[in-house]
Formats: structure tokens, sequence, C-alpha cells
């Protein structure tokens, strides 16, 4: 099966310390991430926000990158009788998330080439 990156990116709120987010990502979130079926792998990302002039500068402020066994895989664990739906375990990990950010955007899913 092929498999599966799940993109998403955080900008997180103006009085919120980014040392707590990160914290609160590490040792929360993506581990409770980490328990839904089929998830492989999940990496926080801080933007860049240098001045380098050969490399771009990040839009917004986190991202993370979840891996997954399969499409099918990720589908499943956030699917409930046909539609979208937060598994019970991440309910109380995303209201948490609220907290830190404005707001976040799933940028898109990709399957990997190559593998």
């Amino acid at each position: 099966m092929v498999k599966f990156r799940a993109i998403h990116t955080a900008d997180l709120k103006p009085d919120v310390n980014p040392e707590e987010f990160e914290k609160f990502m590490l040792e929360e979130f993506i581990p409770e991430t980490m328990k839904l079926k089929g998830c492989l792998e999940v990496q926080l990302l801080k933007g860049y926000k240098g001045d380098l002039p050969g490399v771009a500068t990040a839009k917004s402020d986190y991202a993370w990158i979840s891996l997954w066994e399969s499409v099918e895989a990720n589908n499943k664990a956030w699917t409930k009788r046909g539609k979208h739906f937060t598994p019970d375990g991440i309910e109380k990990v995303m209201a948490k998330l609220f907290g830190f950010v404005t707001s976040y955007w799933l940028v898109g899913g990709y399957t990997i080439v190559g593998e």
C-alpha cells in the first residue's frame, strides 16, 4: 500500500509563548495522534522567519506532518458513518490546541511516490 502524509499549518495567538505550544504539541497532541490506528509518525515543524536570501520564509508559524500507513488508514481514523469526525481521544487535545492558535488549516493530503 502507498503511504500517505497529511500536512497542517497553524498560527499562534499573539499572547502565546512558542515554547509552551511546542511542549503541548510534543507531549500531548502528537502522542495522542500517534495512538490512532494507522498513524506511523507525526513531526512538528517551526516556520522559518529568517532573512537569508536563498531561503523562503514560512507563511505560518508552525506545521505538522503526519505519516499514515495509507490513504485508507487516514480515512478510517477520521471518518464515521461516511462523514468526517474527530476521534474520541483527540477531542480533548483539539480543544486545547485552540487555546494556542488563531486557526489551523489542513493544507492537504499527499501519497508518497517511489516507495
